[in-house]
């Protein structure tokens, strides 16, 4: 009995050996392909997604298979890429209709009829997945929403508010919004020209946006104080919204956000810490960088152009809209991504990108703990293997922190 007992441990441990080198080998594949894309090598970084595929027992998530869609388009390999399409949107359920109607990797194939097919499928997908979705009128134009939880609602009990990344959706929210639903009232939405929302022909300033959302909230019966959630570029609007309306706030989570404390020089700094001189920095953000930005603007959609000269104008008053007025003294959490993302083949820099990265990162730490210390229930997170979209990456500490500052705005009640 006790050989017996042996040998099947030993099959267990071998067992998870080869699935945790299975692991590390798809992981591997998956950011060759992802460096390749980077650096408009898309024929090789469709090769490497489909490499990839094939490591026994591999975790294949949806995003990946969608990747791999966009390069063998952007290779100009049409079957390829409608092969992926379609599996993400048959046998994946693929729901983000407003991305990938607006998504220039996919150029290619518009004139294609199977393009059409695609985009029913995921918009009978996206219909099925959020059955509940409102178009709330703001202004004469129609912005879709999402509520959940709605039973929970209470008199001084926060609805939580969720804030999308820059030209993104609301999906990305899915996990965490599931679990905070069970308790409090919950509200996402997409941006005037994101996903189905109509385009009101305004600049989607941090005024125009915080100004919409209030209305929004209002006509959903959901009343202040709110609880807002934001990721990256959406920082910026519910750092807006508490400066505008401090007494409107129970408590603000900011998962990866853009950097709203960044000042006049602040962006050099890390470039200076590497060795860089102010003439080499200078150089990389002069010309090359505005041709690249223009680049930009020729090639992606409308959606996105226009949040990222918000952005851009942003950062050139350093966040005055923003930063007006102190942080309320509410619970205020900021979560930060340490995962790099490592490039292996773009271009040679003068510098170590990995390297550069971490210390911005250390930077933007210190001054998101120097902006929480005056605050009786400031807290900082940090999530050494997760990526940029730590609510999908790391979803329980984006829930843990909801949770947290939910009961601390408890005990200010009680207080």
């Amino acid at each position: 009995m006790k050989s017996t007992i042996v040998f099947l441990a030993l099959l267990l441990y071998v067992a998870s050996v080869v699935s945790q080198t299975s692991a590390v080998r798809y992981d591997v594949l998956i950011r060759k392909a992802d460096s390749l894309y980077q650096v408009k090598e898309f024929e090789k970084s469709a090769f490497a997604f489909s490499d990839a595929f094939k490591v026994p027992d591999s975790r294949i998530i949806r995003n990946h298979r969608y990747n791999a869609a966009c390069s063998w388009a952007l290779a100009n390999h049409p079957d390829s890429a409608f092969y992926y399409l379609n599996y993400v949107a048959t046998k994946m359920n693929y729901t983000d209709y407003g991305h990938i109607k607006g998504d220039p990797d996919f150029k290619s194939l518009y004139g294609d009829k199977r393009w059409q097919s695609i985009i029913d499928l995921v918009k009978a997908n996206k219909d099925f997945a959020y059955s509940n979705i409102d178009f709330i009128t703001v202004n004469g134009f129609k912005v879709e929403a999402l509520t959940a939880g709605m039973q929970n609602i209470k008199a001084n009990k926060p609805a939580v508010v969720f804030e999308n990344g820059m030209a993104s959706s609301f999906g990305s929210w899915d996990i965490v919004v599931e679990e905070i639903s069970k308790t409090n009232a919950v509200f996402r939405y997409n941006r005037p020209r994101i996903g189905e929302s109509e385009n009101d022909s305004l600049p989607p300033t941090t005024a125009h946006i915080v100004n919409n959302l209030r209305k929004m909230l209002l006509q959903k019966g959901l009343k202040p104080p709110y609880l807002l959630v934001s990721h990256s570029f959406g920082g910026a609007y519910i750092r807006s919204f508490a400066s505008m309306y401090p007494e409107e706030i129970a408590g603000l989570v900011f998962v990866d956000p853009i950097d709203f404390t960044q000042k006049k020089g602040d962006g050099d700094l890390p470039y200076l810490e590497i060795g860089l001189t102010q003439h080499q920095i200078d150089s990389i953000f002069g010309k090359p960088y505005n041709n690249f930005i223009e680049k930009l603007y020729e090639e992606m959609p409308g959606f996105y152009v226009e949040e990222v000269k918000i952005s851009r104008s942003l950062y050139k008053s350093e966040f005055k809209e923003c930063d007006r007025n102190p942080l309320p003294d509410v619970p205020v959490h900021f979560i930060q991504a340490g995962g790099y993302l490592s490039n292996s083949n773009e271009t040679p820099t003068i510098y170590d990108r990995e390297k550069m990265w971490r210390i911005e990162n250390n930077l933007k730490m210190k001054r998101w703990i120097a902006r929480i210390n005056p605050l009786k229930y400031g807290k900082y997170f940090y999530s050494s293997q997760s990526g940029h979209y730590i609510q999908q990456d790391d979803p329980n500490l984006v829930i843990s922190s909801i949770k947290l500052a939910l009961q601390d705005y408890d005990k200010i009640k009680k207080e």
